[in-house]
């Protein structure tokens, strides 16, 4: 009977989404680089805009170890389709962090076909942000991401989000996704 009680609770706490509609989900230790991750599952910000059919966005981070410890960057990763068969390749991303503009280091790379039976071509932008720029980032009334001219702004559901990873960086034991444990935890 405790086994089914005790599977019962795990089941509910990683099943039932916090309140603030954020959940970090994807949970993984690697054991041969010795590192903890965790990644959002990726949410859309805006369907059909310009000419953009699509952005959405995801955020991870991760640490050494099994045991919780403060990571120090976090990725944001911005991934867009665009309505055309070739990237702008000058194409300048800043983040507007309550109307003010700010760029972060990133990678990007091209993603080919991401429609089926379009023409169009997708991209995948990580940015690598220090976790004190994206506690900033998260405490923002106003957020937003504008990719060259296209201004893309977050919605209230959204910035809780960004809200609930910064949450989970600065008290790395009150993770969502994993049980609330007094002994050592395990992967």
């Amino acid at each position: 009977m405790s086994r089914f009680l005790i599977a019962s609770l795990l089941a509910s706490l990683l099943l039932v989404p916090a309140q603030d509609n954020f959940t970090l989900t994807e949970a993984t230790y690697d054991v041969v680089k010795d590192v903890t991750s965790f990644r959002m599952p990726s949410k859309k910000i805006s369907g059909p805009k310009d000419r953009y059919h699509s952005l959405s966005y995801s955020i991870s981070y991760s640490y050494p170890g099994r045991d919780a410890k403060a990571c120090r960057q976090v990725d944001f990763e911005l991934v867009s389709v665009v309505k055309a068969r070739s990237l702008d390749t000058d194409l300048y991303v800043v983040f507007l962090i309550d109307d003010e503009e700010t760029h972060f280091g990133s990678s990007r790379s091209a993603i080919r076909n991401p429609v089926r039976g379009k023409p169009w071509i997708g991209e995948r932008m990580l940015f690598h942000i220090p976790r004190e720029d994206f506690l900033k980032l998260a405490e923002a009334t106003k957020l937003g991401v504008r990719l060259g001219g296209v201004t893309f702004n977050f919605s209230e559901q959204e910035r809780n989000a960004v809200r609930g990873v910064a949450l989970s960086l600065t008290d790395p034991v009150s993770d969502p996704s994993k049980p609330q444990q007094t002994s050592p935890r395990r992967l």
